[in-house]
């Protein structure tokens, strides 16, 4: 019980009430089905060698001195209404026999709809679980296990272990219930022939698991097939103008190829077992079955068992073999399910950045306002898997209010010194102080609350220019969001459109220019209103006249919070109180513009190409 499958079942006792009136359904279902099979020998004895009429079966079996009280006096009530006919004694029985089967059809459909609707609410339970868990991962965590197999994870296998829930406690439980039924009748018509029938019972078992693990391996592997594609079908479809502009078609569709022939292998794996597994379990049914017939017919030469039995005998085993299939079918979907609760239990086991308790307990306390300076203290990080330092020592102290400039090459580390400073990577070396606090002592929450963060990526999302604007400030009045867009020179390209800031954005703010998807980004981050602004080549994408503009609507918005520039132009970094020189992880230089240029010759460098060849 201590699986990841049956620790997911357990969300089912949530809803108690529906499966407590399916349980009933079921109940009604199987008590109809065995009140059904329970006239078949009656009905025998009618046609058959006896030719007994209705009321003399029921005299017969209430004569019996082994019989109780009550079913006694149930059957003088039954002998007053039972027809004397034999024929229309058996016509009564059909009639009742249909009955039972329309009122367990009704028992049937409530106990199916109900099991489904618990089994997908459990699984939309899981789901938001699982979503809940994953945006509290760190940031680098999703690019380092990779998105489209998380994503195939949260959609794909789920489905899957809702479909092991759903039959779990739906028809195959049914169909299971009546094939217990069917034995047990069987018994009590002939214990003889019914135990025979037993003896092949823990064969079964011991098939069935074999089979399952089997297909639970297979499972595994095709559902991390399954991701593997979705990712290779993510990336062209995101990058589709680049994979055309180069003439990549072919070789796209050579490796789609590849991958889903690897997936085809997977799957055939898993079906092939789900295929031979089925007919084995037949055969050994039918073979048992033969065998039984076979051993009851020398009983029935030899006189050991009336005709009538044996074939109610037979009858009844015959319904519990129809069942055999249904639980075959229940042992490869539960099996499988369970591959999937194995990888969704593995996303709940990623770590986390700050869980509910620790933001309930002592251990993090609130950031006050920032007012005072920001340190960064030998701080350095590693990337999982790299040998050395992508930040190594960085000492660097910045006063409240001041605006500093981060300049270097390519892959020097700039954009990691700033990621530790909203804490979306801890420091593997050194520590970050804000206003003298160690922020790794903090809440999350009250420090990101300080901070607005603007990437030379831009993140747009699937909802109106407005609700982007006002991204994690949903209560933000209009006047301000449009305020916000005023000072990042959007208001002029909003107002055009049709709808204004009701305007629906498609993914990633397609329909819009680089520089209109910037400006909304620059947006959000004034209508945060942060202590701490860092803009990561923020304006990349911007024409020179946009980022002129820009730039002074930035230059008033950094008055009285700390900025950090991660510069492209020369144009950003004159002006800065600082300007900080990076090279291969490490600060190597820090001061004026005048006097880098004096004594810095990788800064000189950087002027010469990188930062006045973007003036150009």
């Amino acid at each position: 019980m201590g699986s990841p499958f049956w620790q997911s079942a357990k969300l089912l006792l949530n809803y108690r009430r529906q499966l407590a009136l399916a349980g009933l359904g079921l109940v009604v279902t199987i008590i109809t089905f065995g009140s059904g099979l329970s006239l078949i020998l009656p009905m025998l004895q009618m046609i058959l060698r006896e030719q007994k009429t209705l009321p003399q079966i029921i005299e017969t079996y209430i004569t019996n001195p082994e019989r109780s009280q009550w079913v006694r006096d149930l059957g003088q009530n039954l002998l007053a209404v039972v027809p004397s006919d034999r024929f229309t004694g058996f016509v009564f029985i059909m009639v009742v026999i249909l009955l039972l089967n329309a009122i367990g059809g009704v028992a049937r459909f409530v106990h199916e709809y109900l099991t489904i609707t618990v089994a997908s609410r459990a699984t939309m339970v899981w789901r938001d679980k699982i979503y809940a868990h994953l945006v509290q991962v760190p940031a680098l965590l999703p690019s380092q296990q990779g998105y489209a197999d998380m994503i195939s994870r949260l959609v794909n296998d789920t489905r899957i272990l809702a479909d092991g829930l759903q039959m779990l406690m739906g028809r195959a439980l049914t169909e299971i219930c009546k094939m217990v039924v069917a034995l047990i009748i069987a018994w009590i018509i002939d214990w003889r022939i019914a135990a025979m029938a037993t003896i092949g019972v823990p064969v079964m078992f011991g098939l069935f698991r074999r089979f399952g693990r089997k297909i639970q391996r297979a499972s595994r592997a095709a559902m991390s097939e399954r991701g593997r594609m979705t990712g290779a079908v993510n990336e062209v479809l995101s990058g589709l103008s680049v994979v055309k502009a180069h003439n990549a078609e072919g070789y796209e569709r050579r490796r789609f190829r590849r991958l889903a022939k690897s997936l085809f292998g997977e799957e055939m794996r898993m079906r092939a077992v789900k295929a031979y597994s089925s007919p084995v379990v037949e055969f050994l049914t039918i073979f048992g079955m033969v065998a039984l017939a076979s051993t009851a017919a020398w009983m029935i030469i030899h006189g050991r068992v009336d005709v009538e039995r044996f074939i109610a005998v037979l009858a009844m085993l015959g319904f519990a073999a129809s069942g055999v299939k249904p639980v075959s079918n229940l042992n490869s979907t539960l099996h499988e399910s369970a591959a999937a609760a194995e990888r969704l239990s593995e996303m709940l086991d990623l770590p986390i950045e700050e869980t509910l308790e620790d933001r309930r307990s002592r251990r993090f306390v609130t950031l006050p306002a920032h007012s005072q300076s920001i340190v960064f203290d030998g701080a350095g990080y590693k990337y999982q898997g790299q040998d050395r330092l992508a930040v190594a020592d960085a000492n660097l102290h910045v006063r409240f209010g001041q605006t500093i400039a981060i300049v270097g090459a390519n892959g020097s580390g700039k954009s990691t010194l700033l990621n530790l400073l909203p804490r979306l990577t801890e420091p593997t070396t050194g520590r970050v102080f804000i206003d003298g606090i160690d922020i790794s002592e903090v809440s999350l929450r009250s420090l990101r609350k300080q901070i607005a963060v603007v990437t030379q990526q831009t993140i747009l999302f699937n909802s109106t220019i407005a609700d982007n604007i006002a991204y994690g400030r949903r209560y933000e009045s209009m006047d301000k969001i449009r305020a916000a867009a005023e000072a990042a020179f959007a208001h002029e390209f909003i107002d055009a459109l049709p709808r204004g800031y009701k305007t629906m954005l498609g993914e990633d703010g397609s329909g819009l220019s680089g520089g209109q998807r910037q400006r909304l980004c620059i947006a959000r981050a004034i209508l945060r209103d942060p202590a701490i602004l860092i803009l990561d080549e923020a304006t990349s994408q911007i024409d020179a006249e946009s980022e002129g503009k820009i730039n002074r609507a930035l230059r008033k918005f950094r008055h009285g919070r700390t900025t950090f520039i991660i510069a492209h132009r020369l144009s950003t970094v004159v002006d800065a109180d600082m300007i900080v020189v990076m090279d291969n992880g490490r600060i190597i230089d820090r001061g004026k513009h005048n006097e880098l240029m004096e004594r810095c010759p990788i800064y000189q460098m950087l002027t010469q190409t990188q930062l006045r060849a973007s003036v150009a």
